[in-house]
């Protein structure tokens, strides 16, 4: 029993093991943490993901609310929509025992145990259908979590768990076709929805082509095939059913963020020259230039692409199967460069890096076929050898005479890539008839080729030291519980450097900043409005003015000592700098610590503050940041709209380096007289006051078209920027001449909005005082509930709040619910009586009680019909 037992199961235990050992002793070798002084961060992984696993630990540890809502998330947000797509995955339970700084090592152990759990769920599939058996399925699962796709995403961890249970619901169909079960189909199919919606809905796509393809398999009866149709369709609804809980409210919440850039019309064009896919079907065809645009990620090995031509050329099966296979096929290779379809499988969104995310499905689709057919007791016969051999021949020619165009191949990778596929050509050719240990040669074939392909792919890519994460890591995490020691209460907090836009949910903090494909469209609109960065998916408040500061309730601004770290290499700037702000010289320092000072901002008015009723009238805002902090200023004041906060001041001269001569500055183009040479034009002013000053920047004056400089030091601002932004130039420098320089990159340069503004610091400092006479006393609040008391007056019956206006708020005025009103179409506002009163503002995630609702009818019809199969079967076994 013991022995039968270990035959049975040490082909799965290697399928584990193999795939998951090979990246370990890989990860080892490049000095991965714990095994070194690098890390896997890379790319996406260090600037967004590792913040969202530290945001994870924080969620299960500390504050479970924030699995609705988080403060964390730029101004304020849902989360549930966060967690679908990012968080939700089992393996995420690993990183629980590991330190904010120590996360790095969590996400190789998570990262080794998905390539294991990859291998073993192809191998158990294989085995549990009888399709493959003994040293093979080791064989065909390090293939699968070795493939070139997985290679080339596994920075994209949320992504590898589709990788795992896309063989699971195949195994699913089989059982639904073949024996009418419903359950490993659903529940499957359900689990994949729940881990990651995204890779769900490509999953779900595949499933509908390999049910054709599976009918035709298994062909029975046109009988048979209505009613296996039927079951698909009902399986499938339900298995989104017991999902419900988490795709219904974040299907919604997806509509103010991602799925609002759905695109609605297409191009009938092709993406590129399908040809040069065939780049990628040698080892080691990825590299850095592949990320953000490039062909997909194909690579299967020698052996799958032999016997997925052997698949087609002999007779094993029947010719509709192979007709229904390939119409699969060329539907595959049409999908994997004809727009549309490429659309189609992005769910209409064209994907912003990381292009071709669905074709894990193509790999899976051929290394299945390829295991289908290969029998070791009946080899491949010559002719499919020959044509094979053919095949390579061609492949090899166009792909040598145009690796020029190919900037991820090599004549070192066509060379490796031909001599493995000849190999693999002897190996299963009738020559094993006569040698035997061909076959067992053709296991240690296939780990070289993948294993070669993970190594020359993953050597193309450079990783975040350790030292440099975890050291970032603690100064952040010090000076966050620093500032809660001062202030425990709700605020939030800028700073002066960055590591990533989701520092703020690494620290555990709130702040101003995030990055993520669910953040809320109207909240990016806000900040290109008022003159801070943003773009797709992330905002950066790296250009607050002080009133801005104010409004937002940005209590605290963290900013950096110069102070080399002990015991480190002080070239290396281990808090990189978001931006200059010479206004914390109004703001007081409240703590120093070692590395960083905590400076308080006297002028923040709280989560909320009351104001007056003209504030109700600011609706929509206007493409100048100015002229929108202005109307925002008086609306809440109640002063009148020609009056100015901020006021247009004159630079005192300019002087022109070989270009034209400007007499206005601000819309202008600059130009250069001498093409080759050198030119700048230089700006100067001298402060009058000890006013802050404001240096308005276009979108088209970024890195790439301008180099700016201040005094001649390079100007501190965050790069990234398709609006126009708002610099802090000068503040406490009265009488200090002032130069900006514009050095030009190109033969011209558009000046787009360059207008220098002032803020007069004493009406800044009486409006302020105005509205700080009434503010929100917050007595109680977590991630989805804020309350407080506050004074209504005639004057000022407004409460005006720095709370994202979103669906699910609900306000409560005195334990009576109340209507809402949306202030510059982003925050939330509440219409009082004159007196004092209660505020409880509550957070409730929509549609979050229909989901699970849905949720638990599933289950219950799921568990009905399962009980009743169970029954029914009994009953013919009896008779």
């Amino acid at each position: 029993m013991i022995k039968h037992f270990i035959n049975k199961t040490w082909p799965l235990l290697l399928s584990f093991l193999v795939p998951s050992l090979f990246m370990l002793i890989y990860f080892a070798s490049r000095g991965m943490a714990p095994f070194g002084r690098s890390s896997l961060l890379t790319v996406d992984m260090g600037q967004q993901y590792i913040d969202f696993f530290a945001f994870f630990r924080n969620t299960l540890l500390h504050h479970p609310g924030s699995f609705f809502y988080s403060f964390s998330k730029a101004l304020g947000g849902e989360t549930t929509s966060l967690w679908a797509y990012y968080l939700m995955s089992p393996f995420n339970l690993l990183l629980l025992p590991f330190s904010k700084g120590g996360l790095s090592t969590g996400v190789l152990i998570m990262t080794v145990a998905k390539y294991g759990c990859a291998g073993l769920s192809l191998g158990w599939v294989l085995n549990r259908l009888q399709i493959q058996s003994g040293w093979r399925l080791p064989m065909f699962g390090t293939i699968y979590a070795l493939s070139g796709w997985t290679i080339a995403n596994q920075l994209n961890l949320m992504w590898l768990d589709a990788l795992i249970v896309l063989p699971l619901v195949v195994y699913g169909l089989e059982c639904l076709i073949k024996h009418q079960r419903w359950l490993p189909y659903v529940s499957w199919l359900a689990v994949a929805f729940i881990v990651n919606y995204y890779m769900a809905y490509m999953i779900s796509l595949l499933t509908i082509l390999y049910f054709i393809f599976s009918v035709v398999w298994h062909w029975q009866s046109w009988h048979r095939l209505l009613i296996n149709g039927l079951q698909y369709v009902g399986a499938s609804v339900l298995a989104g059913g017991i999902a419900a809980f988490i795709l219904l409210p974040t299907y919604f919440a997806l509509q103010l963020s991602k799925a609002s850039y759905t695109l609605t019309k297409f191009k009938w064009t092709w993406d590129y020259a399908p040809l040069k896919m065939l780049g990628k079907l040698y080892p080691g065809g990825f590299n850095f230039a592949q990320m953000p645009k490039g062909q997909p990620n194909l690579f299967v090995g020698a052996a799958v692409l032999i016997l997925v031509v052997a698949f087609f050329i002999e007779g094993k099966f029947h010719w509709s199967v192979k007709l229904v296979a390939s119409l699969i096929t060329i539907f595959f290779v049409l999908s994997v460069s004809f727009t549309p379809l490429n659309l189609l499988w992005h769910a209409g969104q064209f994907p912003i890096w990381y292009p071709y995310r669905f074709s894990f499905i193509v790999s899976f689709w051929l290394i299945w076929l390829a295991a289908i057919t290969w029998r070791p007791e009946k080899h491949l016969n010559w002719w499919s050898i020959g044509v094979t051999a053919l095949l390579l021949v061609a492949t090899d020619t166009y792909v040598f005479t145009n690796s020029h165009r190919l900037n991820f191949i090599t004549t070192g990778q066509i060379i490796t890539g031909t001599v493995m596929m000849l190999i693999a050509l002897i190996c299963l050719s009738p020559l094993a008839h006569r040698f035997h240990w061909l076959l067992y040669l053709i296991s240690l074939l296939t780990l070289a080729d993948m294993g070669t392909n993970a190594v020359l792919s993953l050597n193309k890519i450079s990783y975040v030291p350790q030292n440099q994460f975890a050291i970032y890591t603690n100064i952040l995490d010090q000076t966050s519980q620093g500032t809660k020691k001062l202030n425990s209460g709700l605020y939030r907090v800028g700073t002066t450097f960055q590591r990533t836009k989701d520092d703020p949910m690494q620290g555990d903090y709130f702040s101003g900043s995030h990055f993520g494909s669910t953040l809320e469209r109207k909240t990016t609109g806000f900040y290109d409005l008022t003159g801070n960065p943003d773009g797709d998916g992330f905002v950066t408040y790296a250009n607050g003015t002080e009133f801005m500061d104010a409004l937002l309730n940005m209590k605290y601004f963290w900013s950096v000592n110069d102070i080399p770290l002990v015991g480190h290499h002080s070239e290396y700037k281990y808090l990189p700098t978001l931006t200059r702000k010479p206004d914390l010289h109004d703001y007081s320092a409240a703590k120093q610590l070692p590395q960083t000072t905590i400076y308080q901002n006297p002028n923040s008015l709280g989560m909320g503050f009351m104001a007056a009723k003209q504030t109700l009238n600011v609706k929509q805002i206007i493409h100048d940041p100015m002229t929108n902090q202005n109307q925002l200023w008086n609306a809440l004041l109640g002063q009148s709209s020609q009056t100015k906060l901020f006021t247009a001041a004159n630079f005192n001269g300019v002087t022109f380096t070989n270009t034209n001569r400007l007499t206005n500055i601000t819309g202008s183009t600059l130009t250069k007289i001498k093409p080759r040479k050198p030119a700048q034009m230089t700006l100067t002013f001298t402060p009058q006051t000890d006013d802050a000053y404001y240096l308005s920047l276009g979108a088209n004056l970024q890195k790439d078209n301008v180099k700016m400089l201040l005094n001649g030091q390079p100007l501190a601002q965050y790069q990234t920027f398709r609006n126009t932004v708002l610099v802090n130039i000068a503040n406490q420098q009265k009488d200090e001449p002032q130069k900006i320089t514009f050095v030009l990159k190109k033969n011209a340069l558009w000046l787009q909005n360059v207008t220098l503004y002032q803020l007069p610091q004493q009406s800044f400092q009486t409006g302020i005082k105005q509205l700080q006479q009434h503010p929100l006393k917050v007595t109680d609040w977590g991630q989805t509930h804020v309350s407080g008391h506050v004074i209504a007056t005639h004057k000022q019956p407004v409460l005006m709040t720095s709370i994202p206006a979103q669906d699910g708020w609900q306000a409560f005025v005195d334990g009576h619910r109340v209507s809402t009103h949306t202030i510059a179409d982003e925050f939330i506002a509440l219409r009082l009586a004159p007196g004092p009163h209660h505020i409880t503002l509550r957070y409730r995630t929509p549609y979050l009680g229909a989901g699970i609702f849905i949720s638990l009818v599933s289950l219950a019809v799921l568990g009905a019909s399962e009980w009743l199969k169970r029954r029914r079967d009994n009953d013919e076994f009896v008779k």
